[in-house]
């Protein structure tokens, strides 16, 4: 490499002086240049002349780095006539030395005369020497980025006529040149980080402010006017597909209100609605497309007699979770320039990252309209949004609740109901006893039939009653014999008085030891053999009589068996008087519920009948509850029965429950044929079998609805916690 000239013409003091004036002045429009915001061809353009023009050099070149890191040309001035391709070789040595000086570390200039050759440097040497085979001087300054890197490099070729010692001058004016390239690109790059920032900037706010709301208008007008913003477009229409085919023009940039009957907004609609059944983006930038389907060029013709666009984009938002390809996009928009930029890929950039963002929220609120009463829900979704926030909500909602849920179980009264099992029973039931204790010889009776008073159930045996019945005969006999005797003996005419009047008293007194004999026998004919004559010790069980003091329909005077067929277990077997033989009852006359009312429940039962808003009274003063039965026989229809006060025990009795405990329950009969029952509250006759279980619910008088839903809890809790303490 040669850093001095071989030719060494004169330059007199008055050409370094203007020389001077020149680089300053080109300094400082390099300066200017560096700070400017032009394009980076018409920077080099710009920035080349300038360097060429300050020393008079009558070529030069701007080449810069690819992507893929090679260099390739940015712009040149008259590099054709300074004799590169002249000689054989020159252009390979002339590439060779831009490769060596743009990887050589540390950066720096390169001076070489002509047909100079460069010195080998540290890197890999190339296949052809690094050399300047023109007849100019060449001068190479490497363009660095802020870190030092290669960017690219500045060549300059000088006339070999100027006076060799200003050749490093103009060396050295070349190498700061490149370094106003170098600030160039350190201010481009700052001003492109500085445009993406603040397109970050506008597109973060563009999102959020289009998913603020689920309205479709309002989100339509958000992306339309802050969506043309970005862009920088000068019109931006959004429409919204909310029926099948149909689509709604929403918001149109910089208007107010969409006059959706208008010719410009009808035939907006029409074309959306054709690109939307095409499927794919419609770009028209002045010449149409012969391509296009018809309805979709039709509309276009069609719009374009009303607006006159030079570039419009018909681009259907497709949101992701829109995955039936075979269906329209959700929503559509069209934007419109009527003085686009020679590169309008920007606009188109920009238009895809709007439309990215705009489709789920456009998505999102035409799914929200679609949803059905919606009219219910959106005042709790406006309430949430003014609370702050869904956790505010839920607090709020859940504190206003309970507030609401107490005073619902406080303030508003239900009906107390106490539930009890029972069964259904004649109101008159009679039980058969033996008279007197006896073996059981037969039963005269089976299930079922119906006897009246006084029948002979059952027939027993006693032999202590045929022996009683056995010496009473004996006795009766014996008198009738001494009666027979005395009254032969006062025949006699010889008698004297006084013995006349000792057989008479001795006939009297038999005649009432016969008497009494048969006065005991006829007793107990009546009371054991209902007056029949019986010798034998045979006595009858019979049906009790019926109470006179209960009213019973007109020829109800019959009882009816209510036992199984007992014969197995009562014949042969002897029978005390307090055992029962057999149980009839009047089932033609009124019927009850024995009913079994827990513990527990009849507390609540008793303070109701104290209390005189709670229990009602009949027409003769008794007070009585209402009572819901419900038929295990039946259990889809409930009937109404009275508790009476008077018709409870005064004692609670054992009772074995379902889990085989003793549980203490008292007993009390619920009345079902009372006159003050309507009729078709009242069980059907047809219904009353004897012994069939029944679950009521006892009517307790209105309480707080809390107590009536929690009486048990709140009862377990005072006995188990605040009565112990």
């Amino acid at each position: 490499m040669s850093t001095t000239p071989t030719a060494s013409p004169a330059t007199g003091d008055d050409g370094k002086a203007k020389y001077a004036r020149q680089i300053e002045d080109a300094f400082e429009s390099a300066a200017k240049l560096a700070g400017s915001a032009l394009p980076p061809t018409d920077f080099y353009q710009q920035f080349l002349n300038r360097t060429l023009t300050a020393i008079d050099a009558p070529a030069g070149a701007v080449w810069l780095r690819t992507p893929q890191g090679f260099l390739q040309l940015a712009c040149q001035e008259n590099l054709d006539k300074v004799g590169l391709d002249t000689r054989r070789g020159s252009r390979q040595c002339h590439n060779e030395v831009l490769r060596q000086v743009f990887q050589s570390a540390p950066p720096r200039p390169v001076l070489l005369e002509p047909n100079g050759r460069m010195a080998p440097g540290p890197g890999e040497p190339g296949p052809v020497p690094p050399a300047n085979l023109t007849d100019h001087f060449a001068l190479f300054a490497p363009i660095v980025t802020p870190e030092k890197q290669p960017f690219g490099v500045l060549e300059v070729f000088q006339a070999p006529t100027h006076d060799p010692r200003m050749y490093p001058t103009f060396l050295n004016y070349t190498f700061q040149m490149a370094g106003y390239a170098s600030q160039y690109h350190q201010f481009s790059n700052a001003r492109v980080a500085a445009g993406i920032e603040k397109t970050y900037t506008g597109v973060e706010s563009f999102a959020r402010q289009i998913h603020s709301s689920l309205n479709p208008t309002e989100v339509a007008y958000h992306v339309a006017n802050e969506g043309r913003k970005l862009i920088e477009c000068d019109r931006l229409c959004v429409g919204v597909r909310h029926d099948r085919w149909r689509v709604t023009v929403e918001a149109v940039s910089g208007a107010d209100v969409v006059e959706k009957a208008s010719t410009h907004v009808r035939r907006l609609r029409y074309l959306m609605e054709a690109v939307l059944q095409w499927g794919e983006a419609l770009i028209f930038k002045g010449t149409k497309d012969p391509g296009l389907p018809p309805a979709v060029a039709e509309a276009l013709d069609n719009y374009l007699h009303e607006s006159q666009p030079k570039l419009l984009i018909v681009q259907p938002a497709r949101d992701e979770r829109e995955k039936d390809q075979t269906r329209p996009a959700r929503a559509v928009l069209v934007m419109e320039s009527f003085n686009p930029p020679e590169q309008t890929e920007p606009l188109i950039q920009r238009l895809e990252i709007v439309i990215k963002h705009a489709a789920p929220a456009l998505y999102n609120a035409a799914q929200m309209k679609r949803v059905p009463l919606k009219f219910l829900w959106w005042p709790i979704a406006k309430v949430q949004e003014g609370l702050g926030g869904k956790r505010r909500f839920i607090i709020v909602s859940i504190v206003v609740l309970l507030a609401v849920l107490i005073g619902v179980m406080t303030f508003v009264p239900s009906e107390l109901r106490m539930e009890a099992k029972g069964q259904m029973l004649p109101v008159e039931i009679a039980k058969i006893f033996p008279p007197l204790e006896g073996r059981v010889r037969e039963l005269r009776v089976r299930p079922g039939d119906r006897i009246d008073p006084g029948t002979e159930a059952v027939v027993l045996f006693s032999t202590e009653l045929e022996d009683e019945i056995g010496r009473a005969t004996s006795e009766r006999d014996e008198a009738n014999n001494q009666i027979r005797d005395y009254s032969l003996a006062l025949d006699d005419p010889q008698l004297d008085p006084q013995q006349r009047l000792n057989l008479i008293a001795r006939k009297g007194t038999a005649e009432g030891r016969r008497d009494k004999a048969l006065q005991d026998i006829n007793d107990r004919n009546i009371q054991y053999n209902a007056g029949k004559p019986n010798t034998r010790g045979y006595f009858r069980a019979v049906a009790p009589p019926f109470d006179t003091k209960l009213a019973r329909p007109i020829g109800a005077t019959r009882w009816t068996v209510l036992n199984d067929d007992r014969r197995e277990s009562l014949l042969g077997r002897t029978m005390r008087p307090n055992e029962e033989l057999l149980r009839v009852g009047n089932l033609e006359g009124p019927w009850h519920i024995e009913l079994k009312i827990p513990q527990r429940s009849v507390g609540q039962v008793l303070r109701a009948f104290a209390d005189p808003n709670q229990h009602k009274v009949d027409k003769a003063g008794r007070k009585y509850l209402e009572v819901d039965v419900l038929l295990s026989s039946q259990t889809d229809t409930s009937y109404l029965g009275w508790l009476y006060r008077d018709e409870m025990a005064a004692e609670a009795v054992p009772n074995k429950n379902e889990h085989d405990e003793n549980e203490p329950v008292v007993t009390a009969y619920v009345k079902l044929s009372v006159d003050g029952i309507k009729e078709e509250e009242r069980i059907p006759r047809e219904m009353f079998v004897t012994g069939l279980e029944v679950r009521t619910r006892i009517r307790c008088g209105d309480q707080p609805l809390g107590y009536t839903l929690f009486h048990g809890v709140y009862e377990w809790f005072y006995e188990k916690v605040i009565f112990f303490f």
